[in-house]
């Protein structure tokens, strides 16, 4: 078979692109999906995002909405690779789910482009499922991994236990006609196991919960689907 120019060329950027941004995103490397990474910048403040929109974009014109099938990455060194692709796809649907009911009562969700439709291209990156089996382990010692002393663990801070999940979302808003990008945005969420602040009942709850394999995930993906409504919302004046 022969290879012609155009497609060797789209082949080696395939490969190159997250060699190009790595650096660029802390100790996060881009995957290649995002149409164009280089006007993202530090969101500031207390956010490890990134983010960009482009000034010039009259994002209030969009009055719907388009989601792109999303798509999920597994971290190149996550210890719990073998995953039903069944419950891959429940995560991408449930992460659906949860955008369109955040869209309910202001941007309906359509499947054709048009003028006044913004596209929105996500993917699910560096995903890290939890370890349920590996908590109970834990249980010897309530709400302190023995390995995490000294490491934030008494107020609750992000950790490193073994079954803590992590999940990295790339998103773009495109405008659907021209295929332009809107805005981009990065982030990673590592899940927080308890929060002390709130009293020891809540502590427990909240570190009880964190057993379940997704439950990172699929918060993380409720608070990106409100933002994503929190954000039209702000360029709509509303």
């Amino acid at each position: 078979m022969q290879i012609t120019k155009f497609t060797a060329t789209l082949i080696l950027l395939a490969f190159s692109v997250p060699a190009v941004w790595a650096g660029q995103f802390g100790d996060y490397n881009p995957q290649g999906f995002l149409s164009d990474y280089s006007k993202l910048k530090p969101e500031g403040g207390d956010s490890h995002a990134y983010k960009y929109r482009d000034p010039k974009a009259d994002v209030a014109k969009y009055k719907k909405v388009m989601i792109d099938r999303i798509k999920i990455y597994l971290k190149d060194d996550a210890k719990s690779k073998e995953i039903d692709p069944t419950q891959l796809k429940e995560l991408a649907d449930y992460f659906h789910g949860a955008i369109v009911k955040e869209m309910k009562g202001g941007y309906p969700v359509v499947t054709e482009p048009g003028p006044d439709v913004l596209r929105l291209r996500i993917a699910i990156t560096d995903l890290v499922p939890n370890k349920p089996e590996a908590s109970v382990v834990t249980l010897a010692v309530p709400f302190l991994w023995v390995g995490e002393a000294g490491a934030g663990a008494a107020e609750g801070k992000t950790g490193s236990t073994p079954f803590i999940g992590e999940v990295t979302v790339e998103m773009e808003a495109m405008d659907s006609d021209s295929h332009q990008q809107v805005a981009a945005y990065i982030e990673t969420d590592v899940a927080k196991k308890y929060n002390w602040t709130q009293g020891v009942d809540t502590a427990a709850k909240d570190y009880l919960k964190s057993y379940s394999t997704w439950t990172c995930t699929k918060q993380a993906m409720d608070d990106w689907a409100q933002l994503i409504r929190k954000r039209l919302d702000a360029a709509h004046g509303k």
